[in-house]
């Protein structure tokens, strides 16, 4: 890799870019890298910087920033198609949660992040989600790097949103216990490769990765590379949510009574009333969905 581009966002981790994005740059030109960089300046940026560095013939595209960065930056790599031509991914987690981070081990530390970066250690191919939905009356298609969820998950991210981020992950738990009372379940259609599923729905998990909202282990089976969802139906009641959501923290909320667990690469979804839908930390539609897996279209460096 020669030349790099670093897509930063200032809002993420309570304004830790700022203090950190001359420290990115530097130690990248240090390393022998052609470096130019972008800050985003509003919702959507990211994904326009992401597309033009593609264009512009970058090797390494670096997301400075927490998973709606990440989020951002994949659907700008991916705009125009998934071929040969899509930079190479890099990760320095500067978020709230860098939950996406957290699966493949990536270190926090800014400067041992840049080190990565510049290793001799090749790309891993990894997947990545295609989620077509709804958008009040038009279809719209997004691409996750991470997990994506219909059900009282996105309620939670929607409120998460709203609440202070000096809070950091924690935000997504006090979120969690303002949205329960509030949610009301779902009459779900579920079709996946070999299964198919209909009944009441708390929540639905669609993921590659393992980790989500601000640290819970949601899938700790997951592989982001095999080309399958790790599909997950929620059915029980709100009291068994609350059972195990100290469990979800730790990974050891599976096998359970109540949740359906399967493999798929495609999942398509119907709810009444309709549920809204998040990817990666960000809300981006509402039900009827399909989810499908790309598998391996995307280098991610690690």
């Amino acid at each position: 890799m020669k030349r790099a581009h670093v897509i930063g966002n200032p809002q993420a981790g309570r304004g830790s870019m700022d203090k950190h994005w001359d420290e990115v740059l530097g130690r990248l030109r240090d390393g022998g890298l052609e470096v130019t960089g972008d800050v985003t300046q509003g919702a959507g940026h990211a994904v326009e910087l992401a597309s033009a560095a593609r264009r512009a013939g970058a090797d390494l595209v670096v997301a400075a920033g927490g998973d709606g960065t990440v989020h951002e930056v994949v659907n700008g790599l991916l705009a125009d198609g998934a071929d040969a031509g899509v930079p190479v991914l890099g990760v320095v987690p500067l978020g709230s949660g860098c939950d996406y981070a957290k699966t493949f081990e990536l270190p926090t530390d800014v400067g041992a992040a840049v080190e990565r970066l510049l290793s001799d250690l090749p790309a891993v191919a990894v997947d990545v989600g295609e989620v077509r939905c709804r958008r009040g009356d038009a279809e719209t298609i997004r691409y996750f790097a991470n997990i994506a969820e219909v059900g009282i998950g996105p309620e939670v991210v929607a409120r998460a949103s709203r609440m202070p981020r000096v809070l950091g992950p924690a935000m997504y738990f006090a979120a969690f216990w303002i949205s329960l009372p509030r949610y009301e379940r779902r009459s779900a259609n579920i079709r996946m490769d070999d299964a198919t599923y209909e009944g009441p729905l708390m929540d639905l998990v669609v993921a590659i990765g393992q980790v989500f909202g601000g640290g819970m282990r949601v899938a700790p089976r997951a592989d982001p590379a095999d080309g399958r969802f790790d599909v997950q139906v929620h059915f029980g009641s709100k009291l068994d949510y609350v059972g195990m959501t100290a469990k979800v923290y730790r990974g050891t909320h599976l096998p359970h009574p109540r949740i359906r667990e399967e493999r798929s690469s495609v999942v398509e979804v119907t709810c009444t009333p309709r549920g809204l839908i998040e990817a990666d930390g960000e809300i981006i539609g509402h039900t009827p969905a399909t989810f499908r897996s790309m598998p391996g279209c995307l280098r991610l460096k690690v």
